[in-house]
């Protein structure tokens, strides 16, 4: 979906003054020539005045002019002195209830009276709404978002759906393009409704319910997101951004740990490594803040860490967070964890990277045994490991104890995810791989094919793991050919050869 514009900052606000002409020209289009005639004196004079009063945000006169629409015996001086009535109102609030807002310009403040105006006549439910959508970042909001996190307020979605309704008529949120279930918030109207939330006696539970609703949606980012994967959450990032900006306070230890993981993985993810690491930094101070430099949080945020160094090719930076990691771990969970093989698999996978061959041997093997042992043998960090081991084999050339491991981890990787997964495609490619090594082509050949298969199908054609397994079948298939044309041309040699024999 095309996103017209992804937020909004008071500078925009202030640059989008209308024209005295256009201002009438909309206050006419929503109220109607019957009630706004250029022909009558006073109405002109009156209509000048509101325009002024607003400073000809097209907010304010959207707002005021369906606050007329909706009132069709309100007259248009009645108006204007209800806005100057309500302005002296909200100025003789006490201060101190609000001094955390914006202080606000004199076109500002119009804007808020005739807020407050319509905020009246609205319902407590859709009120409530309201003040919950000022949560979400000043972005896109898709409205299946705040279904999601509603559902922690265990509001009802005829409730939430008429309150949306209400909210759209009096422009308190918009729509982003017609038609779509997408809607952004203007950012004054957003810092009156966060005004309304923090007198609110509702404010804290919408709060923890919306970091709830959040950190769920977060965990649910897988490690290794797929395009699809990344399509969908890609709306809900900003979202997930805005509470570890504005509302750490309100956020639990380890909500802000995976709040920080998860958005450093979605970057890392897409190879975009200097918009990941800042969050991983982050998570990894969080964790030492919050629990000391010696804690079990720590050196999963440590590894967390490694790992992006090591996607870099920061090898000696991962490693000594490896280590640090690996450290902590067998400190506090022992040798025999789960936990544990994850970090002897990932140090393994650097050491490989820098052909220490025979250290990563080592951790290989350590990790799978904890893992058969621990996971049991029916697990995809068992074929993980597997596979890495079988790839470290290969790379030595150590062909007859590596294929075994790659047809053990096909078989596992098949049975738990299925024949559509990626992981599948990468052991199917590396089986491959080991055949063609040994000029076992024939086999190799529909190994690949599948490979090419399920990558098209899951990241598509043009995706860099899609190109290498077809580079790799069409580098295959021309060997093929090559041995073929070698056989016939074998083959056309020895018939002829003995076709001259029989002749003699």
């Amino acid at each position: 979906m095309a996103i017209l514009q992804r937020s909004l900052d008071t500078n925009f606000v202030e640059s989008c003054r209308l024209s005295e002409e256009k201002a009438w020209q909309r206050l006419t289009e929503l109220v109607g020539t019957q009630r706004i005639s250029r022909d009558n004196l006073w109405t002109q004079q009156v209509v000048s005045l509101i325009c002024e009063w607003l400073g000809y945000l097209p907010l304010g006169l959207e707002l005021v002019g369906r606050y007329l629409a909706e009132n069709p015996n309100l007259s248009l001086t009645q108006m204007l002195k209800q806005l100057q009535a309500q302005q002296l109102e909200d100025e003789a609030i006490d201060s101190s209830a609000l001094k955390k807002q914006p202080i606000l310009n004199t076109a500002q403040r119009g804007v808020k009276a005739a807020f407050e105006l319509i905020w009246r006549k609205l319902d407590p439910m859709t009120q409530r709404v309201g003040e919950f959508l000022s949560l979400f970042a000043l972005d896109v909001i898709p409205w299946q978002l705040v279904e999601t996190a509603s559902e922690q307020l265990s509001w009802s979605k005829a409730d939430l759906n008429r309150a949306k309704q209400q909210l759209d008529k009096w422009q308190v949120i918009q729509s982003v393009e017609p038609d779509t279930n997408y809607y952004r918030i203007h950012p004054l109207i957003r810092e009156f409704l966060q005004a309304k939330l923090a007198v609110s006696e509702q404010g804290d539970k919408l709060k923890r319910a919306f970091i709830q609703a959040m950190v769920l949606i977060a965990q649910q980012i897988p490690d290794s997101p797929t395009p699809q994967d990344i399509e969908l959450v890609k709306d809900v990032i900003p979202h997930l951004v805005e509470i570890t900006q504005t509302l750490t306070a309100t956020v639990r230890d380890e909500e802000i740990l995976w709040l920080f993981d998860r958005l450093g993985n979605f970057y890392k993810s897409q190879g975009l490594y200097e918009l990941a690491k800042p969050w991983f930094v982050k998570c990894l101070n969080a964790a030492k803040a919050r629990f000391g430099n010696d804690h079990p949080d720590v050196a999963t945020t440590l590894n967390n860490l490694a790992g992006l160094y090591y996607a870099q090719g920061c090898y000696s930076e991962g490693e000594s967070l490896y280590l640090h990691a690996l450290k902590l771990r067998r400190r506090f969970l022992g040798n025999n964890r789960p936990e544990v093989a994850t970090t002897l698999n990932n140090l393994a996978l650097l050491y490989y990277a820098q052909e220490r061959y025979q250290e990563a041997e080592t951790l290989y093997l350590e990790a799978l045994k904890l893992r058969k042992r621990f996971q049991r043998t029916y697990s995809c960090d068992v074929a993980a490991t597997l596979n890495n081991l079988a790839l470290l084999y290969y790379a030595q050339e150590r062909y007859q104890e590596a294929e075994p491991l790659y047809l053990e981890a096909l078989e596992l990787r098949k049975s738990i995810l299925g024949n559509h997964h990626l992981d599948v495609a990468t052991t199917l490619n590396n089986l491959a791989s080991l055949y063609d090594a040994k000029g076992r082509y024939i086999e190799a050949e529909p190994l690949l094919i599948q490979a090419l298969q399920v990558s098209e199908q899951v990241l598509g054609s043009h995706h860099s793991n899609t190109i290498i397994f077809r580079k790799n079948l069409e580098t295959l298939q021309a060997k093929l050919e090559a041995s073929n044309y070698w056989f016939q041309k074998k083959l056309r040699e020895n018939i002829l050869s003995l076709m001259r024999k029989i002749k003699l």
